[in-house]
């Protein structure tokens, strides 16, 4: 299979015209929707292959968002940045080839008819950047980018795993809104540090997050974040939040 792209008139009209569209979102109207992409330029078909993946429709999103991030990423692992920053290919999968995906994940939205999360779901509306973290499909592709592990043979997936276990939604506008954080290697870094608190018996919470990225926000001022090595910011992110917050480190018995 190859993914489709919406072409961009198509993507101006959805956009421009959702006023008229919402409707069929309402409804999930997959034969308006199937007879409106059938229309020629609607759509254009990428040399990119790649497999559907088995998503996870269950309740519980703790479990799914996790899942989901592993099956995107997977499947999509070969997409390169400058491909996965593309709000035509997003847009397309979410409306053509794993439309089911997004009727499941916002269910709710679509119910209340809840229009700035069904837009924001399927379209870029937050900004470059902050859009791959909101939208419903690619957001599940960057975190899997951004929390790989491959030097972890045993489980590749284990800080996707934490990072996806509360608040995910929230976790990813929050967490991903710096700069620095484009950086996998920070952003392992930062993870590495909260893992190791939570085993300690912390209950890892929104302020971490915050806390970790102001600290560096800040520390960016007198020194080139990206020339630290993941060890580097573990150990930086580690100390600072045990200042902040009191946590002792835990002593090893021999």
């Amino acid at each position: 299979m190859k993914i489709k792209f919406l072409s961009e008139d198509t993507l101006q009209d959805l956009r421009v015209n959702f006023e008229t569209y919402k409707p069929h979102y309402y409804q999930k109207d997959d034969a308006w929707f199937d007879a409106y992409f059938k229309e020629e330029g609607r759509l254009i078909e990428s040399k990119i292959e790649f497999e559907k993946p088995e998503l996870n429709f269950g309740d519980d999103y703790l479990v799914s968002d996790y899942e989901n991030v592993k099956a995107i990423y997977d499947s999509l692992k070969h997409l390169t940045v400058s491909q996965a920053t593309q709000e035509r290919l997003w847009a397309g999968l979410a409306h053509v080839q794993l439309r089911d995906y997004i009727n499941y994940r916002i269910a709710k939205d679509i119910e209340k008819k809840n229009d700035k999360r069904i837009q924001s779901a399927v379209f870029f509306t937050n900004g470059a950047k902050r859009s791959l973290f909101v939208h419903i499909l690619a957001r599940l592709w960057w975190v899997g980018y951004m929390t790989y592990d491959e030097n972890h043979r045993e489980n590749p997936y284990w800080l996707t795993e934490f990072f996806c276990s509360a608040d995910f939604s929230a976790r990813c506008v929050v967490f991903f809104s710096s700069n620095f954080t484009s950086n996998t290697a920070i952003t392992k870094g930062i993870l590495r540090a909260l893992v190791e608190l939570r085993d300690e018996g912390v209950d890892i919470k929104r302020a971490h997050f915050v806390e970790a990225n102001k600290y560096l926000n800040i520390s960016g001022g007198a020194m080139v974040l990206d020339l630290l090595e993941e060890d580097e910011v573990k150990e930086m992110i580690e100390k600072r939040l045990r200042k902040v917050f009191g946590f002792e480190k835990k002593k090893v018995l021999n």
